[in-house]
This record gives C-alpha cells, sequence and structure tokens, in this order.
C-alpha cells in the first residue's frame, strides 16, 4: 500500500527527529497550557502576596519596635498631667484649699481670722478663684506663711497684702493683722478641648 512509505520508521532519520520533536514540543504545550500554566499564575500571585504581606510585616515591626517607646511617652504624659493637675485641678476644691491654707497658717504660728472664696474669674483656659484672707501672728509668722504658699503644690498667687499692727497686744505672737487676696487657678477643660479641635 501507499501508506507504508509513511509509516515513521519508513521515514528519513531527520524526518523521524522533527516528528518526534514537534510531538514532544506539542506535549509539552499541551502540559504547560492545561497544568503548568494555572500553577504558574497562582505562583505570581501568591509571590506579589508574599511581597505585601513582607511589607506589612516590617511596618508592623518598626511599629512594634517604637511601641515600647510609646507606651514609656505615654506614660510619662499622664504621670506630668497627673502632676499638672494637683498644680491646675479642674474644680475649685474649696475644703481641700482652705484646709492646706490653715495647715499652712497653723504651721507658721498664724489665725485666720476671714476665708472668704469670691466669685471665679474667668480666662482663656483656667478661671481665677480669690479668695479674701485675713490672718492674726507676728511679721515672722506672717514671712514663713507666705513661704510656705509659695511652695506649695497647687499655685496660689498673693496680692494686695494690708498690715496692720495690733494696738495694745502684748502678746508677741499677735502682733500684726494682714488682710490679703489669695487667687489660686482652676483649669477649664472644656474651653481647652474648644481650642484645640
Amino acid at each position: 500500500m501507499g501508506l507504508e512509505k509513511y509509516r515513521l520508521e519508513n521515514l528519513p532519520r531527520s524526518t523521524q527527529i522533527a516528528i518526534v520533536a514537534a510531538l514532544g514540543l506539542g506535549l509539552a504545550a499541551g502540559v504547560y497550557f492545561v497544568y503548568l500554566q494555572g500553577l504558574l499564575s497562582e505562583r505570581n500571585a501568591l509571590k506579589t502576596e508574599v511581597t505585601k504581606l513582607e511589607k506589612s510585616v516590617a511596618q508592623a515591626s518598626a511599629f512594634a519596635s517604637q511601641l515600647s517607646r510609646y507606651k514609656q511617652e505615654v506614660a510619662e504624659l499622664a504621670e506630668r498631667l497627673r502632676t499638672l493637675r494637683r498644680i491646675l485641678p479642674e474644680q475649685k476644691e474649696t475644703p481641700i484649699v482652705l484646709r492646706s491654707v490653715q495647715e499652712m497658717a497653723s504651721a507658721s504660728n498664724l489665725k485666720i481670722r476671714k476665708f472668704d472664696p469670691q466669685p471665679l474669674v474667668p480666662r482663656d483656659f483656667y478661671t481665677d478663684w480669690p479668695i479674701s484672707m485675713e490672718v492674726e501672728g507676728s511679721y515672722n509668722a506672717l514671712g514663713q506663711f507666705f513661704e510656705k504658699v509659695g511652695r506649695a503644690t497647687r499655685i496660689i498667687n498673693v496680692q494686695n497684702i494690708s498690715l496692720k499692727g495690733i494696738d495694745g497686744s502684748t502678746d508677741p505672737a499677735h502682733t500684726v493683722t494682714a488682710t490679703c487676696t489669695a487667687t489660686t487657678f482652676v483649669y477649664r477643660e472644656e474651653t481647652a478641648q474648644a481650642a484645640s479641635n
């Protein structure tokens, strides 16, 4: 028959090699398109995802390395805020101020004759809280009292000081009466928050 001469073993060697190479390439192409192409696409997608995840991990690592420093800063700021609130509290705290002033006066051998809180005077971020006072004692005791007020944790300004000697006093511990205005301050948080927004 005429097809006998077209059998593979009957063809020239170079044609046999070409046919086998073509079949091999076709088989390889078939395997590539059917099986490998999907795997390669998936591999490329996974590489892209790995790159994104590595960037995220690097950012998270950078943040984690700074997290302890941020926690330290927050703790320091919280402590500083507690200190500042003792110096400039958010409320008048009349009993606390009265007790503190009485303790300073008593430690200085002064007697408080008058302690009269006045109306608040609003300012930008704080409020003045003036307190009219009258104390009685000696000049030295008065100096010690003003020194203690100056070193108090809470800010207290003493102004409008008026001294008057006590006529006919024979007690060296009671020779002078002093009137003054002691002004302390109250933090106005709502004003500060409105200004920061």
